[in-house]
């Protein structure tokens, strides 16, 4: 299982890795902590290398039992203030059974104490004003943790309904990992922002997370297609995740923004109607949405984030609406299908094909009514777009003609028994099925 902005899992290697602290000190509880200095202040951080994921390198003994952090430490002589503690400090730390943190501290950084499976108490001072992402995450400690405005950890052995606290404003990152016996958590409107990967595996849940802005989780178990409610402002990271049973996403105008890895995983999922209001799709947004056949980006897409849509190996179309490139992440279209055909503005086949030329090999554009995607096989039946209607015309003037029209979804949408064109249909990617052996694919962009 991949995860994407949320949480590494990473082992210890066994070579002693560079040096990052500026100096260490034996606390007053005898263990001996790391720290560098920051504009005139101590932050607590590991003895490793952060870059390599080799936070307590082999050979270097870990704190144990009741952990206190001092508020001062000396260094060549003089004495700093120990102000924050730093992303990593005391990651995987699993012999810490509690810690005291002094009152000098007003930050405690991403994944400080995360995977010290036995944890079971900590003391934060009023001071503390900020807190990053998986702080606590993978410790035992028993009780929900949020301080002022900022939920912070709720212990996985969570059961039942939760209602988070009216007061919280944000709810940091990997908050409620694996709490997979909540059934529901409501959320406050007052809280305006949720990090990355707040309830991801939370596979307990029986009802969507949101509140009148922010869209935070749909049940894993969901299946089907799924409405976002009108007003909802922002879809936040890993919101859709993993949810395999979602086939469609249908998102409405009032969405301005979307966070990474919104519908990664989403193994059936076939149909996006995404908001025409947002202007980027963030990184790892449809990695992995191995059945969707096309997405239509919207005309206000500026940016693609790295591998928003790698491993979409279903994917035929990508069809753009901007008339200018939006730029493009690293293997943003990684492991795309060779076939798939880009489709992009009238008059703007040369920018895209300078722009975008090594990410598709198959670059069309469309004037207007439409544009006809190539036979999928050789039939004597033309089969073009006007005017948003579907025009299906044998090369040989003949009426008599069988001819159906799926959407990408499968369903049937009209059956033609003679010759002619269709009403107008919505804007699309349809596929025309003459009789029972040919088959072409037809852009409606009206």
């Amino acid at each position: 299982m991949w995860v994407f902005a949320a949480i590494l899992i990473c082992g210890v290697t066994a070579v002693k890795a560079q040096e990052f602290y500026d100096f260490s000190a034996v606390s007053s509880s005898g263990d001996t902590l790391y720290y560098y200095l920051d504009n005139g202040v101590a932050v607590v951080t590991c003895p490793g290398d952060i870059d390599e994921e080799d936070y307590w390198p082999e050979g270097v003994t870990q704190p144990q039992g009741a952990l206190v952090i001092d508020g001062t430490v000396t260094y060549n002589d003089t004495a700093y203030t120990v102000a924050r503690i730093g992303a990593y400090a005391f990651y995987g730390c699993s012999g810490i059974t509690s810690v005291n943190i002094p009152s000098s501290v007003s930050i405690i950084k991403g994944y400080a104490f995360y995977n010290c499976s036995n944890l079971a108490s900590v003391i934060i001072p009023a001071s503390v004003a900020d807190f990053g992402n998986y702080v606590f995450t993978g410790t035992a400690l028993p009780d929900p943790i949020y301080k002022d405005s900022v939920f912070v950890y709720m212990p996985a052995t969570a059961t039942g309904v939760y209602t988070i606290p009216n007061q919280i404003t944000k709810i940091s990152g990997g908050a409620f990992y694996q709490c997979a016996n909540l059934a529901q958590v409501v959320l406050p409107n007052s809280v305006t922002w949720v990090g990355p990967g707040a309830f991801l595996e939370c596979d307990g849940l029986t009802q969507p997370i949101y509140n009148n802005t922010l869209f935070v989780r749909l049940p894993v178990t969901y299946s089907g297609s799924y409405t976002i409610p009108d007003g909802i402002t922002t879809v936040c990271a890993s919101s859709f995740t993993y949810t395999s049973g979602l086939t469609e996403l249908i998102m409405p105008n009032s969405v301005t923004s979307m966070g990474n890895g919104a519908l990664g995983s989403c193994t059936s999922l076939t149909s996006v109607m995404l908001s025409d209001a947002i202007t980027e799709i963030p990184g790892f947004t449809f990695m992995g949405c191995t059945a969707l056949p096309t997405i239509t980006l919207p005309a206000g897409i500026h940016s693609i984030g790295s591998a928003a849509f790698f491993n979409c190996t279903a994917m035929d179309s990508v069809v753009v609406k901007s008339t200018t490139p939006p730029s493009v992440g690293m293997s943003a279209f990684r492991n795309l299908p060779d076939s798939c055909l880009l489709v992009v503005p009238c008059d703007q086949l040369e920018a895209y094909t300078e722009a975008w030329g090594n990410y598709f090999a198959r670059i069309t554009e469309d004037c207007g009514s439409g544009v006809g995607i190539e036979d999928l096989e050789s039939t004597l039946v033309r089969v073009y777009v006007t005017d948003g209607c579907i025009v299906i015309a044998p090369e040989n003037g003949s009426a008599e003609i069988s001819a159906d029209v799926y959407d990408m979804s499968g369903r049937l949408v009209v059956s033609l028994q003679t010759a002619g064109k269709t009403l107008a249909l919505p804007n699309g990617i349809y596929v025309v099925r003459i009789g029972n052996q040919t088959a072409r694919k037809v852009v409606v962009n009206r």
